[in-house]
């Protein structure tokens, strides 16, 4: 665990450059830029705030996020999370596949490969809050308070979260290719269960189905933001079990990530 933070420490110049080198060079070519990078997103979530949220109704039982508008940025706000998730967690997994030749000539150490992935995903990631999330927030009346501040916990969970799980998925999808496909099936599943569309808390779902759904850690990361930004605000130390829950398995996935791939990095390029 410390050689791959000191790795990260002594890399980070270098990722934030290449991260700023791959956004400027992602959509050099089209004429309309960067808009490309919003226009998926921006379409899914159109779509279902139409299916759920216009066609459903007002959902008073949300503290949260009351009413039409309220379930609008409640979905929204986890939609955007979630993508930026889902974005880094499969370009991430297949980051050391797709880059070993390039950066292994360099003097770079390839524990960083999957972090370029992530600060990659960020540009795209806090445009959309600014726009869309926040934008949505102020119309609603909604205006910062002391309790945002806990948004720099939630973020700095959620990127150390993604960063840990990356260190298994990229070493695992080298070593066996077929991997990330059934991954990538996996995280287009995920929206689903991680409470991204529609409340997991029972009802709707029986007790039991809910507290395993709970265990999974975008949804505590989702619920999180959900908690800091919207109405009714919760603090993190509330949610006791699951806070410690979510730290064990992060934990647990950097250890066994840094040993993965400290363990077989030196065969990487055997199997690139």
């Amino acid at each position: 665990m410390f050689t791959i933070l000191n790795e990260l420490k002594r890399s980070w110049k270098v990722v934030i450059r290449i991260a700023k080198y791959n956004n400027q060079q992602m959509y050099r070519r089209n004429y309309l830029g960067e808009f490309w990078q919003f226009a998926d997103p921006l379409l899914q979530i159109g779509i279902m705030v139409l299916m759920f949220a216009v066609r459903t109704g007002a959902d008073e039982s949300n503290a949260q996020a009351p009413g039409i508008g309220g379930f609008i940025i409640w979905m929204a706000l986890g939609m955007v999370t979630y993508f930026f998730m889902q974005s880094a967690m499969t370009k991430s997994a297949k980051s050391i596949q797709s880059q070993y030749k390039l950066l292994s000539k360099m003097q770079f150490d390839l524990s960083a490969i999957p972090l370029i992935e992530i600060i990659t995903e960020l540009r795209r990631y806090f445009t959309m809050m600014i726009l869309i999330i926040l934008g949505i927030i102020f119309y609603m009346g909604i205006w910062p308070s002391i309790w945002w501040l806990q948004y720099i916990y939630y973020f700095v969970a959620m990127i150390s979260f993604l960063y840990a799980l990356s260190l298994i998925t990229s070493t695992i999808t080298v070593m066996v290719p077929d991997f990330y496909n059934a991954y990538s099936a996996i995280l287009r599943v995920g929206m689903w269960v991680s409470g991204v569309i529609i409340t997991i808390d029972s009802p709707p779902f029986p007790e039991t189905i809910s507290n395993i759904l709970k265990l999974n850690p975008l949804y505590y990361l989702i619920q999180g933001f959900r908690d800091t930004l919207l109405l009714n605000p919760v603090l993190f130390w509330e949610h006791t079990t699951l806070t410690l829950i979510f730290w064990g398995v992060t934990l647990i996935l950097f250890i066994v990530g840094a040993s993965l791939h400290l363990r077989f990095r030196k065969k990487f390029m055997d199997f690139v």
